[in-house]
């Protein structure tokens, strides 16, 4: 079996499993941020690297959303939100100085589905994404290793 027959079958039974056990995770998003942060391990080059870098970039997305949040909140900002979205935008692309950071599109990714699962300042949703993001890193990279043992025996 070719690498990418073996790739779709990894992540086909993978994906599945996912769908079925993400959802008792109990926060809505979990599913797709998992899935989320699956395409960012590929996208940020797959293995060991990819892995770190898909991590530590979506949950940084994460404590970007939170903070946002907090500070918002904190000083009665509503009405200025955007400004203080921009700002958290900015501080995404320089976070990329650092090389675990590097992944830009990882820490929007992990921005958006924070910010689409509602979780506002709570710490435990806040949490949950996180953890939904960092299993689908997970699974991005058994996806990855489980492919090249099948397309090895085959």
């Amino acid at each position: 079996m070719n690498m990418l027959m073996a790739l779709a079958v990894s992540i086909g039974v993978l994906i599945a499993l996912w769908v079925k056990v993400g959802g008792m995770i109990g926060v809505a998003i979990a599913v797709p941020a998992g899935i989320v942060a699956w395409a960012c391990f590929f996208a940020a080059g797959g293995k060991t690297q990819g892995l770190q870098k898909a991590i530590a970039s979506n949950v940084s997305g994460v404590i970007w959303v939170l903070l946002a949040n907090l500070v918002i909140n904190a000083a009665g900002l509503q009405s200025l939100a955007w400004v203080v979205i921009g700002v958290v935008a900015f501080l995404i692309v320089m976070q990329s100085k650092v090389a675990a950071l590097s992944f830009i599109p990882g820490g929007f990714c992990g921005a958006a589905v924070t910010a689409a699962s509602g979780a506002g300042t709570d710490i435990k949703t806040n949490l949950m994404v996180a953890v939904a993001l960092v299993a689908g890193a997970v699974l991005g990279y058994i996806s990855e290793m489980g492919a090249g043992m099948i397309a090895k025996k085959a």
